[in-house]
């Protein structure tokens, strides 16, 4: 059996254009399935053969921080990303967010939602101190790291 390549780009393009989150193209022997996760699966049927190829691009969203902007933030402390995932700023889209630009803050606060793989995680705070500076967007895609919030 030959897989014909054009065609699994074919199907990754349209998961993107389309928003999708999984899509399946099937003929007499062979199926394929390609789902926005970690791997695309390839399924033979007449082998019951499972292949992983490489991983689908995720389509990270960051905002570039200029070099002027470090150097007045160099007393600032960090609040980042544990995970990848989306950023929400508040636990519904009809609530408050959770904090604001010049909020006193704990150690444990809840300061945001990053929802991974349909799960709801929320990330506390590693500092003491006053918001200075929200990084990101709400329903902003941000990976591993990410600097979230700059507190004083």
């Amino acid at each position: 059996m030959k897989i014909d390549i054009n065609l699994i780009e074919n199907l990754a393009e349209n998961i993107d254009k389309y928003g999708l989150s999984e899509i399946t193209m099937e003929n007499e022997d062979t199926k394929i399935t390609l789902k926005r996760e970690k791997t695309i699966t390839t399924t033979v049927a007449a082998k019951s053969v499972v292949m992983e190829t490489a991983p689908i691009l995720e389509e990270i969203v960051s905002e570039v921080v200029s070099e002027e902007t470090v150097n007045e933030d160099e007393n600032l402390e960090a609040v980042v990303s544990p995970m990848v995932g989306t950023f929400y700023a508040s636990p519904s889209p009809d609530s408050d967010a959770f904090v604001k630009v010049g909020q006193d803050i704990e150690v444990g606060d809840t300061l945001c939602i990053v929802e991974a793989m349909k799960l709801m995680n929320e990330v506390k705070s590693t500092v003491k101190g006053k918001v200075a500076k929200i990084l990101v967007k709400d329903g902003q895609n941000i990976k591993k790291g990410d600097k979230l919030f700059l507190v004083k």
